[in-house]
């Protein structure tokens, strides 16, 4: 498993009560690979490994998300199709493929590994095949929140987090359809948005300046924040607030992390000023939430 910030992967034991589940998670991962980067950036299990001259078959389905960056994908079904931000890669058990960002974009990439009757029937019932193995999402929250929950349960490991992160398996798989049909409609302003979310989801561990978040959009900071508020019920700040303070109460539920260290590792200004916000959004302190049990 890497320690690096740039790539965290992990790959699960499956019992015979996961399998029963219908669907079962046996990997996930992220990885940030800089333009001019090998690829892969880590050496995987035999069964994962893969070089671009010999592509790779694998056992079980697979589905990446791409948050930045471009590249290139080719398959038997489908031939060589071009990878952008935004889209969804859907490999097939049994399914020759390879692929690879462009050494002068590079890419982010986040990805799962799974199986199961579950998703045999989504493909016999035609909703994903072979054949059409990118889904052009876009940059959309939805697709990408289950993938967090994903990588945060996989390293807290609570009490079902096998179940819990085949649901988020499933969201990821009906959260990527339905963003595919939204961004077929989109404005540039709402994608704007949708990539907007993304960022800061991808952000909770730090300071955010909005003023340079809307400017990096090519929107006014006014504009910007009256049209997130529209689409998210929050301004930009509180909707990134939240997310650290949801941040917050899987930390002091999963981890031993003090007070102190949470407040420290989500950049809040000191112990006290976390506590007081703390409190007002969830209506109790970091320490009776925790005492509490979460």
């Amino acid at each position: 498993m890497s320690t690096l910030r740039q790539e965290y992967f992990r790959y699960l034991p499956v019992s015979e009560r996961d399998v029963q589940w219908d669907l079962y998670v046996t990997g996930a991962g992220r990885s940030s690979v800089p333009p001019g980067s090998r690829y892969p950036r880590s050496v995987h299990p035999q069964l994962y490994q893969f070089a671009w001259d010999r592509g790779r078959v694998l056992p079980e389905y697979q589905t990446l998300y791409i948050t930045r960056g471009e590249g290139i994908f080719e398959s038997k079904p489908t031939g060589r199709r071009e990878i952008k931000t935004g889209s969804v890669l859907l490999l097939f058990p049994g399914v020759w493929h390879r692929y690879r960002p462009l050494r002068a974009a590079g890419w982010d990439e986040y990805w799962v590994s799974y199986n199961g009757d579950y998703a045999k029937r989504l493909v016999e019932r035609g909703f994903f095949s072979p054949e059409t193995p990118i889904l052009n999402a876009d940059l959309d929250d939805s697709v990408l929140q289950p993938y967090l929950s994903i990588l945060d349960r996989i390293r807290l490991e609570p009490p079902g987090y096998q179940q819990l992160i085949a649901a988020n398996t499933m969201e990821i798989l009906a959260a990527a359809l339905a963003a595919t049909r939204t961004a077929r409609a989109s404005s540039r302003t709402a994608a704007a948005i949708r990539e907007a979310k993304l960022l800061l989801a991808q952000q909770i561990e730090k300071p955010v300046d909005m003023s340079h978040l809307a400017a990096s959009m090519h929107l006014s900071y006014a504009h910007f924040r009256r049209v997130f508020k529209q689409q998210t019920g929050l301004s930009p700040y509180q909707y990134h607030l939240q997310l650290r303070i949801h941040r917050a109460r899987e930390m002091l539920h999963g981890t031993t992390a003090t007070v102190r260290q949470v407040a420290a590792d989500l950049h809040f200004e000191n112990p006290y000023h976390f506590s007081k916000i703390f409190k007002k959004k969830t209506g109790m302190s970091p320490s009776q939430y925790r005492r509490m049990g979460g």
